[in-house]
């Protein structure tokens, strides 16, 4: 897996190689980053169900400033300070917590939260009610899941701007209303 676009564009991503890890193909990772984006400005990124850290990694080159990954599985996390440490980012924080608890645990809010939870987990509306706290006024949610899931089209101030579908996968993106 490579960097799609960016300062890091073109360089090497490791995976997890976990079962319960999905990675979001380059191609894909390139076709969300172009309804965004594609590109920024500072700020800061959360990839709350990390697994190699791609997609926080990819915001990064595009120019947020500062990453925070998350995963529940410590070698998900291992994988993502490796990924860091390849690529010399050092604004990047890891935690290898359930999402409760570390969402729970923290004061910070994100520009930018990716979501890309194991399919099995289903539970889109009750991730975006402990997510929406952490969303930074005009900040974007970008929300992966399986293609026949059923979700909100609107969730407190939050709608969904974009949906699309990219095989088995569904990526819906939320913003404020304007």
């Amino acid at each position: 897996m490579r960097v799609v676009a960016g300062k890091l564009r073109h360089r090497n991503i490791d995976m997890t190689n976990l079962e319960t890890t999905r990675e979001t193909q380059d191609k894909v990772r390139g076709a969300i980053f172009n309804m965004i984006g594609p590109y920024f400005d500072g700020g800061r990124a959360l990839d709350l169900f990390a697994g190699s850290g791609a997609m926080a990694i990819e915001a990064y080159s595009r120019g947020i400033a500062e990453i925070d990954m998350n995963d529940v599985e410590p070698k998900a996390i291992e994988v993502c300070k490796k990924n860091c440490r390849s690529l010399s980012i050092n604004a990047a924080h890891f935690s290898s917590l359930d999402y409760k608890k570390f969402l729970a645990e923290t004061s910070v809010k994100w520009n930018l939260i990716f979501l890309d939870p194991p399919y099995r987990m289903n539970a889109i509306q009750e991730i975006l009610a402990e997510v929406y706290p952490h969303l930074e006024k005009k900040g974007c949610i970008v929300f992966e899941f399986a293609k026949d899931s059923i979700y909100p089209k609107e969730y407190e101030t939050l709608v969904a701007i974009k949906d699309k579908t990219y095989g088995i996968k569904r990526v819906v993106v939320y913003q404020e209303r304007s």
